[in-house]
């Protein structure tokens, strides 16, 4: 009985202890975005796109080996050149982290 009223208090503390957490109030802040040269996001241009044929190449190897679809690595190309293009139109910034906390109490 001793050990579970400790483990109910200690998992109660943690509990309390997390809800005055500092990412957890601060769901507004935004971080200085860089602006990059135009010969910097050429070579970011050029990174993406050869860890995008990479990938290809890798999914390939699943398909080759049996261990995926034609129809899955299709699927899984597009989402590639969706995220691609994405990262293109907002010049190839590094996306907002958004922490899992603010979403837990809505």
């Amino acid at each position: 009985m001793k050990k579970f009223l400790a483990i109910c208090f200690t998992a109660c503390a943690l509990f309390l202890v997390n809800l005055d957490h500092p990412a957890a109030q601060d769901t507004n802040a935004n971080p200085e975005r860089v602006q990059f040269t135009e010969a910097q996001k050429t070579e970011l241009a050029k990174i993406q796109k050869r860890i995008l044929a990479d990938k290809k190449e890798l999914i390939g190897k699943y398909v080759e080996y049996g261990a995926l679809t034609q129809e899955e690595a299709d699927k899984m190309f597009s989402h590639f050149e969706k995220h691609y293009k994405m990262m293109e139109e907002h010049n190839f910034q590094v996306p907002q982290h958004r922490p899992h906390a603010r979403h837990m109490h809505k």
